[in-house]
């Protein structure tokens, strides 16, 4: 599972969260149920019984940066934060052609081996982040799913 640390220093990160009705289409995959009644109405979240979580949350892009600028951020407060260790990053796109930056963190929580996957899409107005983690055996049974939950994520 996501830790509440590491959702709670993302939303510092990347500012104040946007103001009514989602500017985004999240993509829920097969397996995944959705938790809307948990969530406001600017983030969205779905789990499977088995524990893995995507989430995706649009804030605003104040301090005004670029695609560039915010995945630097991310990277540095992740690798300075809570023990993950960088297992990957690579270019991807969303359904509207957006381009964006997928890091690939690992943890351990016990004897567990976790993964935790953060994407981050930026335009003018906002910074979208799509995550996705848990213990580190489902999230790679998973992976096609989550893949395809990013590529067919469609920012408003």
């Amino acid at each position: 599972m996501l830790s509440v640390k590491m959702m709670g220093w993302l939303a510092v990160v990347a500012g104040v969260v946007t103001g009514c009705g989602a500017p985004f289409v999240a993509a829920t995959p097969t397996g995944f149920v959705e938790l809307e009644d948990r969530y406001g109405s600017n983030e969205h979240r779905a789990t499977t019984a088995e524990g893995v979580v995507l989430g995706v949350r649009a804030q605003d892009n104040e301090p005004r940066g670029d695609l560039a600028f915010w995945s630097k951020v991310l990277e540095n407060r992740m690798r300075e934060t809570g023990g993950y260790a960088l297992l990957g990053k690579s270019d991807v796109k969303c359904q509207s052609g957006l381009p964006g930056v997928q890091f690939r963190f690992g943890h351990d929580e016990g004897k567990t081996p976790h993964l935790y996957y953060l994407t981050v899409f930026v335009d003018k107005k906002h910074v979208y982040l799509l995550e996705a983690g848990g213990p580190k055996a489902e999230v790679e049974r998973l992976q096609a799913r989550i893949d395809w939950s990013v590529q067919n994520f469609l920012p408003k």
